[in-house]
């Protein structure tokens, strides 16, 4: 009973250390317990909030708070609070500022790389020795240690007690460094996951965007094959016989293999391009429109644009010829009810001319049709317009086939009985088609061949040239004089008859082989063909020339002509039947120069006059834009008195390279081409100025200055009025001028030059017959035409010198002026003895040499001699 009495005393006084070492067993087990499962936790982790959110209760059952916070170092080296837990419960100042994290408890555990503990004093000591700014002054106790991944520290994690009661043991700081090793267990695992699976996600989107490309190429493969299986199918729809709606249904159904086109519709442009049909219509709304003016409608939108549209979100999207997509609001006003939601359309042309409008639309769908689309419908417009204009075309040979078939069926049956009668239409038509050729390729009234005719023999005889070589042929080329007299004189009748005796006349004179043409007008033309030696050329040549010179009997008249030949041989340097043409026609021209009735072969001279002819023509034309022209003066006098009357105004071409010109080395070429007019209303300025200047002289105050003026002045429409305009803008004494006209200028057209000079008459200048003597030097001029002088031509007076009848000549000349109202003036007096016999007849007025030689006037430098005279 003692010993049990001392057993159980023994046991009272045990029990508090027993129950003491039953605490301290649960504690262990309550840190083993938590430990294992932080282990657990950061092995198997794979997201950081998660493992921050299962650290707190392991926490708070090892430590008993829940106040912790984790800092880890940023890229940049900054430390940043990754997670903290109940730091704003206590007091909302209460939590960990890390702005300026080197002067805090956390950054002096992270810069020592060392556990810290603190209580309350020395925190409040830190923060007094400003190395620490007191954010948290409730924190009863803190404690902090290093997170390191190695040796290298990379943040920290700190619990804050904020309890009088609780303070952070030896232990505590064990446990946490415990839980830090364990902490960066997670934080390395999660982050080698995140960057796992970063690659991986990188490698992923790669992957899918190698795979998106490889199926947008596989799909823009698929529909480039698509469409070119589209396209073929559609080249071969016209090959099929089948009606043209069926045609039509065709190209639907091929164009809803490439675009969602259930509604679809052909538009066609009238051929007058008024109205718009609608062959083909397939609409799950709208009826078939009946053909219709143009108006404001989308077809025509497209047709107006003449490019591929689309119409969605009330934009119009266009794509331009460059490729390019252009777009703009849509404006029209169009019925709501019947606006699709998305319109795709594309024109269709024919050599750049659209003749008509392809369109699908959708009602349902806005993005049924893309702009990529714009390319395509424009691809498949352009062979659809291709098949529709061939399907077009073989539709219209259909029905002109159909319908000839017809045509020849009645035919047959009608001609089957009048079998005898077609045979003899048929050959009145092979007669009528022998005539139309003949005449397309024969002069029809001398029945010989034409231009046309020709140049495809000569152009054949000189392909056959360049084959063969020695291979030779001449083209004569034949001019007639006087036919233009005969058609003039004895009409036109009698010119035919002359052309037509003519070309027999030429017929017997060229050879079998040989081809003779008229060009037109009196120009014939013989192709030599096959020559053996030049000497053939001249035989045939001196043939026509002769017969040509035998007398005509036409209407009872008896009337001579010449022929003027020019000759061009064969050259392999001709290009052309026109080159050796043009030869033949400069050496003809070379004949009728060197006195008609006569052949002259080509040489290169004669081109090198023409290159000549045209250089003078380009020079005169340079020469009256530079005014490099000057006039001089020649005196008539009075061969009584000697007082001056006035001055015949010479023309003198001072040219740059040439020299002082004449008038006979350039006025030809004024007059062939126009240019006579242009120089002569500079003379007419010039001369009208002279006048205003003379008027300041007294010797010259009421002299007359004479101008040879061209006969174009007469008988060209409107130029005489010009004429009479220029005198009136630069003078207002148009008496003292004299205008001179040879008789050239009245040979043909004699009625419209009387007139004209009638008309400078009453106008008030005064009219000059000039070169009297020569040519014709008709009687009619004297009394019928208004001349106020007639000037002896200098030639008609060099004769005077041995021809005493030539004198009394003169002498009747100047008594039939005192009847008919003219007066002499005699041309080219150069010596006294000339002189004498002209006062002895009786003419009046004269110049030449004799009396004065041509000057050119200069102006003085004082008024009182405002006339100076220099000769040229």
């Amino acid at each position: 009973m003692g010993s049990r009495a001392t057993e159980t005393s023994q046991a009272i006084r045990q029990l508090p250390k027993l129950k003491s070492l039953l605490k301290k067993y649960r504690q262990l087990k309550t840190m083993q317990s938590g430990l294992l499962q932080l282990s657990e936790l950061a092995s198997s982790v794979t997201d950081m909030d998660a493992f921050y959110c299962a650290l707190k209760p392991v926490i708070k059952t090892l430590f008993a708070t829940d106040s912790f916070h984790i800092a880890l170092l940023n890229p940049s080296d900054e430390l940043q609070l990754a997670y903290g837990q109940n730091l704003g419960e206590v007091a909302s100042h209460q939590s960990v500022d890390l702005s300026n994290w080197r002067k805090s408890l956390t950054g002096i555990v992270l810069l020592s790389q060392k556990m810290a503990h603190y209580s309350a004093r020395k925190i409040m000591q830190l923060a007094e020795a400003d190395e620490i700014f007191l954010s948290d002054p409730a924190c009863i106790d803190w404690l902090g240690v290093p997170l390191k991944r190695g040796e290298q520290v990379v943040g920290v994690i700190a619990l804050q007690s904020f309890d009088v009661k609780l303070s952070f043991a030896k232990s505590d700081s064990e446990i946490l460094v415990l839980i830090a090793e364990q902490l960066m267990k997670a934080i390395d695992r999660v982050r080698n996951r995140e960057l796992l699976e970063s690659k991986i996600s990188q490698r992923t989107v790669k992957l899918t965007e190698a795979n998106q490309q490889l199926q947008r190429e596989s799909a823009e493969r698929q529909l480039a094959v698509k469409a070119h299986q589209v396209l073929l199918n559609i080249s071969e729809l016209t090959a099929k016989s089948q009606a043209i709606d069926k045609f039509y249904q065709a190209l639907h159904h091929e164009v809803t293999k490439l675009l969602p086109a259930e509604n679809f519709y052909i538009a066609l442009l009238s051929d007058d391009k008024s109205e718009l049909e609608f062959p083909y219509y397939c609409d799950e709304k709208l009826a078939q429109p009946e053909t219709h003016a143009l108006s404001d409608g989308l077809s025509e939108m497209t047709i107006k644009a003449g490019k591929p549209i689309l119409l969605r979100d009330s934009m119009v999207y266009t794509l331009e010829a460059q490729g390019d997509v252009t777009q703009c609001a849509f404006t029209k006003h169009y019925p709501e009810h019947e606006l699709p939601r998305a319109w795709l359309a594309a024109p269709l042309t024919d050599h750049g001319e659209v003749f008509g409008v392809i369109a699908i639309q959708h009602y349902q769908d806005e993005n049924a049709y893309q702009t990529k689309d714009l390319e395509l419908m424009r691809f498949v417009s352009h062979h659809i317009a291709i098949e529709i204009l061939r399907q077009k075309v073989q539709l219209q040979a259909l029905q002109s086939h159909e319908a000839l078939e017809k045509i020849i069926n009645k035919r047959t049956q009608e001609l089957q009985a009048t079998n005898l009668n077609l045979r003899m239409q048929i050959e009145e038509r092979r007669k009528a088609e022998a005539r139309l050729y003949h005449e397309a390729h024969h002069d029809a009234l001398t029945q010989l061949p034409n231009r046309a005719m020709f140049s495809d023999r000569l152009t054949y005889a000189m392909r056959h040239l360049k084959r063969h070589p020695n291979h030779r042929f001449a083209v004569l080329f034949i001019d007639l004089d006087r036919f233009k007299m005969i058609n003039d004189t004895l009409g036109h009748h009698a010119g035919d008859q002359f052309l037509i005796e003519i070309s027999h006349r030429l017929r017997d004179c060229v050879r079998d082989n040989d081809i003779l043409a008229r060009l037109g007008g009196d120009e014939f033309v013989v192709l030599l063909d096959s020559l053996q030696s030049p000497d053939d050329i001249e035989e045939i040549a001196s043939r026509i020339i002769t017969s040509i010179a035998q007398p005509f009997e036409l209407d009872g008249h008896t009337l001579y002509s010449n022929a003027s030949i020019g000759i061009a041989q064969s050259r392999i340097t001709y290009k052309d039947a026109n080159e050796i043409l043009r030869d033949a026609d400069a050496a003809m021209y070379q004949a009728k120069s060197l006195g008609r009735g006569r052949y002259v072969f080509f040489d290169d001279s004669m081109r090198e006059k023409i290159i000549a002819s045209m250089t003078l023509e380009q020079e005169l034309r340079q020469a009256i834009k530079s005014k490099q022209f000057e006039l001089h003066y020649q005196k008539i006098s009075d061969l009584t008195s000697t007082k001056t009357l006035g001055f015949e105004v010479l023309l003198r071409w001072q040219h740059p390279t040439k020299g002082l010109l004449t008038p006979s080395e350039f006025l030809f070429m004024a007059e062939e081409t126009g240019m006579i007019l242009d120089i002569e209303t500079w003379v007419i300025e010039e001369v009208c100025l002279q006048l205003k200047l003379w008027k300041k002289s007294k010797e010259y105050e009421n002299a007359y200055i004479g101008v040879n003026l061209s006969g174009r002045h007469l008988i060209q429409a409107n130029q005489l009025t010009k004429l009479m305009g220029l005198i009136s803008v630069n003078t207002v004494e148009p008496e003292r001028l004299i205008l001179e006209f040879n008789e050239s200028a009245f040979a043909r057209h004699t009625e419209l030059a009387l007139k004209g000079l009638r008309k400078l008459k009453e106008f008030g200048v005064k009219l000059a017959l000039d070169d009297y003597g020569v040519g014709l030097s008709s009687f009619n001029f004297l009394h019928n035409y208004p001349f106020e002088f007639i000037k002896l031509d200098r030639s008609f007076i060099r004769t005077l010198n041995n021809n005493d009848k030539n004198l009394s000549l003169v002498k009747a000349l100047h008594e039939l002026g005192t009847k008919f109202g003219y007066r002499l003036v005699a041309e080219g007096i150069e010596s006294e003895a000339m002189l004498q016999k002209l006062q002895t007849v009786g003419c009046e007025f004269g110049q030449g040499y004799h009396i004065s030689r041509p000057a050119k006037i200069v102006q003085a430098k004082s008024i009182s001699n405002v006339v100076a005279m220099h000769r040229a």
